[in-house]
């Protein structure tokens, strides 16, 4: 079973950068599915305009995948909303 936040990103990937999301592996990393360095700070700062969250890019890079992206993103709203609380 996908997680909400792990479809947001496939979707996110596919319309950012022409990435067919049926060729998504989402254990694959990201330098993997052809995004350089420079992508991938875009795609940090969609993430993080999507989720109105910061995100930062040494966390993202410890598992860079997009199921290690879903669970950072779900952490990182979790901690928002708990200091919203």
């Amino acid at each position: 079973m996908t997680s909400p936040t792990l479809q947001q990103l496939r979707i996110m990937v596919s319309e950012h950068f022409g990435v067919p999301e049926d060729k998504l592996d989402n254990q694959v990393s990201f330098t993997e599915l052809g995004l350089d360095s420079l992508t991938l700070v875009e795609f940090m700062f969609a993430i993080e305009d999507h989720y109105d969250i910061g995100v930062d890019h040494a966390s993202a890079m410890v598992d860079p995948t997009l199921n290690g992206l879903a669970k950072l993103v779900d952490q990182l709203n979790a901690e928002k909303t708990a200091l919203a609380a």
